[in-house]
């Protein structure tokens, strides 16, 4: 049996009873040789494969029942096997209908039951694929079946009907999508599944020197993980200007999404993101063996991974509940995507899903030439204002080492002390949150007493800290009587001679830097943290606010030697960039700092010294978990409401 509802098209109905006219020689019309009463002739899955092969989608079985639905969403197909062939109105064999899923009656359905011969089945499926245009009078159309087709019936006649989105609305909901996942990127992606994606990719550094090319898989572990952290800082980054993939403008974006990009850049982030919690791989900035050329290409790489492994539903969480654009109306009734009637909202789904796998074939130009594309190794100037530096890369113990000075025990604690040879100076590296404060004394074997003691806090450029302690162990081969019969005058002649002024107000002597006063150094008879609170410097740098954590202090008591107060003044002074990661620049002294790119240096595998070993023992084990640290898949966008 085969049923047709009354709105089933014609051409439809006719196609079938076309089919059971068999005008061939010597055919019996009512005999059991006509193919339409042959037995076991019923071919439901060759019918839907035949509307698969036409574009129709094929969904997963429910239940048993194999659906198809129409490219457009108005029409779909069931297939239930082993069902009763008496049964044409309950549970037949293969449905067909036409009309919005869900949306009460379809607009017609044909039936057909397990023992349709295959001829009527093929026949209908042939004439419902058929491409051909079908003539209608718009008078007797079914009005929801003409807004379908995009035209509304006036006293006029047939007028079109405005669009329930544009091109442009569909490149704007790509570009939000992809914002959206960007700006998320180190939260859905692993660190170690990105090592993995960067294995085999060739440094194109490496490629115009001499030697042979290098693959990331080939370099020391902590450049490796090094590398992809500032690689995902730079896929992060990239969500505030992804939509120039699309051909948007920037003030295109601005104007339509709804604060959607993210507005923060990469330079300047005080702090890494939790993925890394806190432990920096301990590479010194200068034995790297990648450039930022080398960090755009492996972002590119990485972010196509990223927008690869999402799939349709992930991309339409993305969109689904934001305002439509053109149909955005300030004050007024706005639609979103979601508001759409599934027919009209599913196809636009299938747009977007094809623009956003399309961009992720593209995702290497948000790193080309000409993207606002920040630089995450940089020369920052002045030193005195651009942070501690590479925090588990400094080593400002070298010089103490390279000194014959050993390291003592500190049970108990993560801190690290350094001793001279002769056990009357002792410099500790003090473990804080954000670093390491240097702590420097010298005691009196007679009395037991620090002589004099300086103390570098957390903040402090690892730069001016080294400069000291180089000060400290050259004295000490060269002079140690110094160190000990020390005056409080002299050693900061440096300041005068680089144009500091000098002042003198209210028992204190003042140096202040010709910047603006970005650096200063008081002359105090009360150190507020040394032992006593007694007299001698104050040396500060940078933004020293309550509750703000970008500048700097180190104390000195007033015997602390003249050579370590003239190394401290001169690296105080220096003019001369530092290599930084452009993320861990203070943020508050973005106005003061001049910054580049960081030149390229030869690429040379260098080994971790015996400082940077000593400094992070304790950290080997943070870095060994942060290598494998992430946030479990799946890879989707961030969810921000109900699904689809």
């Amino acid at each position: 049996m085969a049923g047709f509802s009354e709105n089933t098209p014609e051409e439809l109905v006719t196609a079938v009873t076309e089919s059971l006219i068999v005008a061939l020689p010597d055919t019996d019309w009512t005999g059991e040789h006509h193919p339409a009463l042959k037995e076991g002739q019923f071919a439901g899955d060759a019918a839907l494969n035949a509307l698969v092969a036409a574009g129709w989608r094929e969904g997963a079985p429910v239940g048993g029942v194999r659906r198809v639905e129409s490219p457009d969403y108005l029409a779909r197909a069931s297939l239930r096997r082993n069902s009763d062939p008496l049964d044409l109105m309950g549970h037949c064999a293969l449905a067909i209908e036409a009309g919005p899923e869900n949306a009460g009656e379809p607009y017609w359905q044909a039936l057909f039951t397990a023992g349709t011969p295959a001829l009527v089945t093929d026949a209908f499926v042939r004439a419902l694929t058929d491409p051909a245009p079908l003539r209608r009078d718009g008078d007797g159309m079914d009005e929801r079946l003409l807004a379908h087709a995009g035209l509304a019936m006036t006293e006029d006649g047939l007028v079109p009907l405005p669009p329930a989105y544009t091109d442009h609305d569909l490149d704007l909901a790509t570009a939000q999508t992809l914002s959206s996942l960007l700006a998320f990127a180190d939260q859905g992606v692993r660190v170690d599944d990105a090592m993995e994606v960067l294995a085999d990719q060739v440094l194109p550094s490496t490629l115009q020197g001499p030697g042979a090319a290098t693959s990331w898989g080939e370099l020391p572990e902590e450049q490796r993980l090094l590398g992809v952290m500032l690689a995902l800082d730079l896929v992060v980054d990239s969500s505030r200007y992804v939509h120039r993939l699309l051909g948007l403008s920037d003030a295109d974006a601005d104007a339509h999404c709804h604060g959607m990009f993210n507005p923060e850049g990469l330079v300047n982030r005080p702090v890494w993101d939790r993925v890394v919690d806190g432990a920096v791989p301990a590479v010194p900035l200068e034995s790297l063996c990648f450039t930022n050329e080398d960090l755009y290409a492996a972002a590119g790489t990485v972010a196509a991974h990223v927008i690869t492994c999402v799939e349709a539903p992930g991309v339409s969480e993305g969109f689904y509940d934001q305002l439509i654009a053109s149909r955005s109306i300030p004050d007024g009734e706005s639609v979103c995507w979601e508001d759409l009637p599934d027919h009209i909202e599913w196809p636009a789904h299938d747009e977007i899903y094809r623009r956003f796998t399309a961009a992720g074939a593209k995702a290497a130009g948000l790193f080309a030439p000409g993207m606002p594309r920040p630089a995450p190794l940089v020369e920052a100037a002045p030193g005195h204002l651009a942070g501690p530096g590479h925090l588990a890369a400094a080593t400002p113990a070298a010089p103490l080492l390279a000194a014959g000075w050993t390291l003592a025990a500190t049970p108990f604690t993560r801190d690290v002390r350094y001793v001279s040879p002769c056990g009357r100076i002792s410099t500790t590296e003090v473990a804080r949150v954000a670093g390491a404060e240097w702590l420097t004394v010298y005691t009196d074997p007679s009395t037991n007493l620090p002589l004099w003691v300086l103390c570098a806090d957390e903040r402090t450029p690892a730069e001016i800290t080294t400069a000291v302690h180089q000060a400290l162990a050259t004295t000490y081969a060269t002079a140690p009587a110094d160190l000990r019969y020390s005056t409080p005058s002299g050693g900061l002649e440096p300041l005068a001679e680089a144009g500091w002024s000098e002042d003198n107000v209210a028992g204190h002597a003042f140096w202040t830097s010709p910047d603006g006063g970005t650096a200063m150094v008081d002359r105090t008879s009360n150190l507020v943290h040394a032992q006593g609170h007694a007299p001698g410097w104050l040396v500060t740098a940078g933004d020293i606010s309550p509750g703000v954590q970008a500048g700097w202090t180190i104390e000195m008591t007033d015997r602390v030697p003249r050579s370590l107060r003239r190394a401290l003044a001169t690296a105080l002074v220096r003019t001369a960039p530092v290599a930084r990661l452009a993320r861990q620049l203070p943020v508050e002294h973005a106005a003061d700092l001049t910054c580049a790119p960081l030149k390229p240096r030869p690429a040379a595998f260098v080994g971790i010294g015996r400082a940077t070993a000593a400094r992070h023992r304790s950290l080997e084990a943070d870095t060994v978990r942060v290598s494998a640290a992430g946030v479990p898949e799946p890879h989707h966008v961030p969810r921000r409401g109900r699904p689809r």
